[in-house]
């Protein structure tokens, strides 16, 4: 994720700066390209073990009915 701080911390040098334009060289671009990619590779693994873990959970539900014999 190298690419992307870099990104982030020439946007805040730009900002601070009170620059109207940002151009990035390719490099950089196709660089923060992959790690946005890689990032997005990560979350959707991670999503879908989320939902494998989810579909595996066994919920038992018991239900008594006791004695229904009213007071008296």
């Amino acid at each position: 994720m190298l690419h992307l701080q870099k990104f982030i911390d020439r946007i805040r040098g730009h900002e601070a700066r009170g620059a109207k334009d940002f151009v990035m060289p390719m490099v950089d671009a196709k660089g923060m390209a992959a790690d946005l990619t890689q990032l997005l590779l990560e979350l959707k693994t991670y999503q879908e073990q989320a939902i494998a873990d989810k579909e595996e959970e066994v919920i038992q539900v018991q239900i008594n009915g006791g004695d229904f014999r009213t007071p008296g």
